[in-house]
This record gives C-alpha cells, sequence and structure tokens, in this order.
C-alpha cells in the first residue's frame, strides 16, 4: 500500500520512517531499510510498522520476490528478521510524507558512527516532525 499523507501507527504499535533515496547511487536502498528493522529489534520493539520511500524494497519485502534482485539477499535478511516480531507490516511512502526521514537521511551522510535519538528530536528535525503529523 502506498501511503499518500503521514499516518501514526495504530495505538499498540511502533513506527520506523527510513529514507533510501540517498542511497540511490550506490544501490544499497534496502540497507536503508534492514538498518530501522534491527534496530527496532534491538531496542526491544516487537510490534512495528516500517515505512520508507523506496517502492522497490517495500514491494520485494511484501511479496517475497527478492530471488533476481541486485539486493535480494538482503530482503530475505530483512523478512527473516521481521519473522521474529508479533507484528510487522511495511508501507511505501512518498518523501513529502515522510519529509523528517528524509532530512534525517540528509542529515547521517555528513555524520561519522552511529547517532541515535530515543525521546530527543534534533533541533532542525522538529518543526519536520511537526510538518509531518499535520
Amino acid at each position: 500500500m502506498i501511503q499518500h499523507q503521514w499516518r501514526p501507527p495504530d495505538p499498540q504499535n511502533y513506527k520506523a520512517n527510513f529514507d533510501a533515496a540517498v542511497f540511490k547511487a550506490t544501490n544499497t536502498a534496502a540497507l536503508a531499510c534492514r538498518r530501522p528493522v534491527q534496530f527496532a529489534w534491538e531496542i526491544g520493539l516487537r510490534r512495528v510498522t516500517f515505512e520508507g520511500n523506496s517502492a522497490a524494497v517495500i514491494q520485494a519485502i511484501t511479496r517475497g520476490n527478492s530471488d533476481f534482485l541486485p539486493f535480494g539477499n538482503i530482503i530475505d535478511d530483512i523478512r527473516n528478521q521481521v519473522a521474529g516480531f508479533q507484528f510487522s507490516e511495511f508501507f511505501h511512502a512518498y518523501r513529502i510524507c515522510n519529509t523528517a526521514a528524509d532530512a534525517l537521511a540528509k542529515k547521517a551522510k555528513l555524520c561519522t558512527g552511529l547517532q541515535v535519538w530515543l525521546e530527543d528530536i534534533p533541533a532542525d528535525i522538529a518543526p519536520l516532525v511537526s510538518f509531518d503529523t499535520h
């Protein structure tokens, strides 16, 4: 399913948004999806809606047709990992519906090392989060 507007997850679930556009040059868009799946597992989330702007990755995950894709092994890894979740779903979202994830992906290109924000939002991203939720 394609999301044309950001929607919050159901109350019992969490949501992990990702942006794969910055990885197109290296053909690693699937890695942009695998990392939030791994992170959700690492912090103990077991009911997660994953939403990202790579239609090809979302379709490969939801349809299970990864055999002939150059990143098929990553898709298989994602599918195996979410099999351990109580609930998971994947949606394609246009970038306009996912501006905070897009800005964070661009910010990540300039950063070295892992940066995690669990409860706080970087000051330059906070207005975008507010924009996405309206």
